[in-house]
């Protein structure tokens, strides 16, 4: 599975934020530390917004914050957000049109797998997203 640099920029804002906790940031001022597209990250740092894991403030000393409860978020909350994962057509019985779903074995081996991809995002959270690597041994 490859997550889109939808997914990959809303984490990327997220541990960006959390080494900043009490600070309000800008888009700008993100945009220009990764090196990526500025008008991109505004749409997702909108949709994070939307879904309540940022607030907003405007004007003079402006940007953005996490939401208390943002840090203790799991991983894979915010992917399923930011992500499609219904990895095949016949994921979704309203507009499947696959003559062999009745009988197909690549299904359920398939949700067995985003199942299991789930699993692990969600044993993490922000918080942890922004803990420094250990040194190697």
């Amino acid at each position: 599975m490859q997550l889109t640099y939808h997914t990959d920029f809303a984490l990327r804002i997220l541990i960006y934020m959390m080494g900043r906790p009490a600070q309000k940031v800008t888009t700008r001022e993100m945009a220009e530390f990764y090196g990526i597209s500025l008008n991109h990250l505004t749409k997702v740092a909108k949709a994070m917004t939307r879904s309540g894991w940022l607030t907003t403030s405007r004007g003079t000393g402006g940007g953005l914050m996490l939401a208390p409860h943002t840090p203790d978020t799991k991983v894979g909350e915010i992917v399923r957000l930011m992500e499609r994962t219904d990895l095949l057509e016949c994921f979704v019985p309203e507009t499947n049109t696959c003559p062999i779903t009745k009988g197909c074995r690549l299904k359920p081996i398939l949700y067995q797998a985003r199942t299991a991809f789930f699993d692990v995002l969600d044993a993490h959270t922000v918080r942890e997203l922004a803990l420094q690597a250990k040194p190697p041994l």
